[in-house]
């Protein structure tokens, strides 16, 4: 059978419509074309003709939930690479069974706007990066940890694992300057709380400076705080709340660090 892949459409697999319009609306603004499936049967069926850029899952479905429709997804290769975000209310063990299945990604509903939105965008990024450049081995990625907390350098560090990387510690927007200047990250992990200067005013320059807009930065913020980050443009690529959990903290890194390295890539 043809098909044809589509790198910047989203696939929507919600059989709740109240669900699909607001997950819709949330993300109109990036302006990508989102299409939809009411369960993973469907999704399957529609992924025959159309191989899309991102899947957005729901857990619970009549037909085929999500689980079993993320482990038939990974396991044909024609969709393996697909990334898959599952976006649901079921709690308990859910983030680890989505794991489990192969997801790429997991949220639990409702939704952020801010947080889904950079989550779809970097993992599209990602993806259309892979289909250009391939699976490269992992490099060791250069990581900047600014942050006012030696707690939060620490736990950074040790979450993702000091001989993993080469990190750098920042304590204030004026060093962390200093810092991506003098090392040029290939991360900028960014906690909202530093000793002097603004979280926000250090985002903005990094995506206004040529040699450095594409580094990617992992926003750590405290419940609540995202929404004051929602005015700016291309604030952030990924956003962690606190208290950092390894496990998530290891995840998000990681997506960057592999982020950047697939942009150097194609960008040589």
């Amino acid at each position: 059978m043809s098909y044809f892949t589509s790198p910047m459409t989203i696939l929507m697999v919600e059989d709740n419509a109240l669900q699909r319009r607001q997950i819709e609306a949330q993300l109109q603004p990036l302006g990508h074309r989102i299409i939809t499936s009411s369960n993973g049967q469907e999704a399957l069926e529609r992924m025959k003709e159309l191989v899309p850029g991102l899947i957005i899952m729901d857990a619970v479905m009549p037909s085929m939930d999500g689980f079993k429709a993320c482990e038939m997804i990974k396991a044909d290769p024609r969709t393996a690479d697909v990334p898959i975000l599952v976006l649901t209310a079921l709690s308990r063990d859910a983030k680890d069974r989505s794991y489990a299945a192969g997801a790429d990604d997991f949220i639990r509903k409702p939704a952020n706007t801010l947080l889904l939105q950079v989550r779809v965008q970097t993992h599209l990024r990602l993806h259309a990066l892979t289909m250009r450049a391939g699976t490269p081995a992992p490099a060791r990625p250069v990581v900047l940890v600014a942050s006012a907390s030696s707690l939060i350098r620490s736990q950074v560090q040790n979450h993702f694992g000091k001989d993993q990387a080469t990190f750098y510690e920042a304590q204030g927007e004026g060093q962390a300057r200093t810092q991506i200047m003098a090392h040029r990250p290939d991360v900028l992990v960014l906690d909202t709380d530093l000793a002097e200067g603004s979280a926000q005013a250090l985002a903005v320059a990094v995506h206004q400076a040529e040699e450095f807009k594409d580094m990617p930065i992992l926003l750590l913020h405290n419940p609540g705080e995202l929404e004051t980050w929602s005015r700016l443009q291309e604030p952030v690529a990924d956003a962690l709340d606190k208290p950092l959990v390894a496990q998530e903290t290891r995840r998000r890194v990681a997506l960057l660090a592999r982020l950047a390295h697939l942009q150097k890539l194609v960008q040589a």
